[in-house]
């Protein structure tokens, strides 16, 4: 019955202590940059109906579900842009909205995955406009939180509507197509070499996870799609993209990776994916999916990203960067008391806080209690109060 009251369900953990600080440091930060670019913050219920993800790409396996009182099937949250798109569909009025987030999602990943269950995702979605304008100010912004990091970093920019057209013009059946799709984003060549295609359909799909790097690759990638015109389109706009963030000096920054396939039929435009030192695999990803609010009553453009603040917090405590939050936290004195002197050891401790020293009251009885816990825990001085 008790078997596992001291355990864990696969991909969960518990974030204790020192952890917690950077979680909340990169919060700060990010909530500072969503604030100078004048979004406004949401919060959705973790409980959701499971017919608001049904008509989603999320994998009905990938949720946790569970039923109310009624019997009508629920589900944790798996997924943020969802959600908000519900709420402006059927809450808001508004034709534009500028929109930020900081929530956890819930998913379901394989045993022995290593992924969390449950992540603490920051995020934006900017809702109305879908032209190159509203891109730009979309991947400042990503610029700007994966600079705030004060990590180094990198962006990468694709366009679905190269791959998606030319795929398209393949004859894979849909089943096909998803498993290309999959090998591609994962850049699993290996996978790729073992697919039965036709030679020459073959030759474009072995190429497409190698056109990732400068914008050369754009040139590479035309001469893969020719002949295909609303693949064309799609390396033009990425091309006047890449020459207007390069000329404002971000160039050094971005990435064109052609090979960003996410979940075709979601987005629908431009897609990116944001890197930090000292993590190996992307922090922040999203893109432009003009087609999912309609979903839901209201036909609105709108473009958005995540960021994996789990992954941000590790970065940030693995370099360093905010080596003194953990020293900000340490008590440098610990007062105990009779407890008659009680109103004594409280005024003291406010002077002292005054004096800008961090200082507690002791929870204990015997002064060498309160000596030990002071040794155990880093604190320099115990001070003995007395009326």
């Amino acid at each position: 019955m008790n078997k596992y009251n001291k355990n864990l369900p696969d991909g969960a953990a518990d974030i204790i202590f020192g952890k917690t600080l950077f979680i909340r440091k990169a919060v700060e930060i990010f909530n500072g940059v969503y604030k100078d670019f004048n979004y406004q913050e949401i919060i959705t219920p973790a409980l959701e109906y499971y017919d608001t993800f049904a008509n989603q790409p999320i994998a009905q396996e990938t949720m946790y579900k569970l039923s109310d009182n009624s019997g009508r099937l629920l589900v944790l949250r798996p997924d943020n842009t969802t959600p908000v798109a519900r709420v402006v569909s059927t809450k808001l009025n508004n034709s534009f909205m500028k929109i930020y987030y900081n929530q956890n999602v819930f998913r379901v990943n394989p045993g022995y995955s290593g992924r969390k269950s449950e992540i603490i995702q920051s995020g934006i979605e900017i809702i109305g406009t879908n032209g190159i304008k509203t891109d730009l100010y979309y991947i400042e912004t990503a610029l700007k939180i994966l600079k705030s990091t004060g990590l180094n970093f990198k962006l990468e920019i694709g366009h679905v509507g190269f791959y998606k057209s030319i795929i398209e013009s393949m004859s894979l059946n849909p089943e096909e197509k998803e498993r290309v799709r999959l090998y591609i984003e994962a850049k699993n060549t290996g996978k790729i070499d073992m697919l039965n295609m036709k030679s020459e359909e073959y030759k474009i799909i072995r190429a497409i996870p190698q056109l990732f790097g400068g914008i050369e690759v754009l040139n590479e990638a035309r001469a893969l799609a020719e002949n295909n015109r609303k693949a064309m389109q799609s390396l033009d706009y990425l091309q006047r993209l890449y020459n207007i963030l390069d000329k404002a000096g971000y160039g050094e920054h971005i990435i064109i990776d052609l090979g960003i396939a996410h979940e075709i039929d979601y987005y629908t435009g431009l897609v990116i994916g944001g890197y930090v030192e000292g993590i190996g695999e992307s922090v922040l990803s999203g893109g432009r999916y003009d087609n999912l609010i309609a979903n839901f009553g209201r036909d609105l453009p709108a473009v958005g990203f995540a960021v994996n603040i789990n992954l941000i917090a590790k970065a940030l405590e693995d370099s360093g960067r905010f080596a003194e939050l953990q020293e900000n936290e340490k008590i440098g004195e610990i007062v105990h008391y009779d407890a008659e002197d009680y109103d004594t050891a409280v005024n003291y401790v406010e002077e002292r806080k005054r004096d800008g020293v961090k200082t507690e009251l002791s929870c204990f009885e015997s002064l060498r209690e309160t000596e030990e816990y002071a040794a155990q825990n880093g604190i320099e001085h115990v001070v003995y109060v007395k009326e």
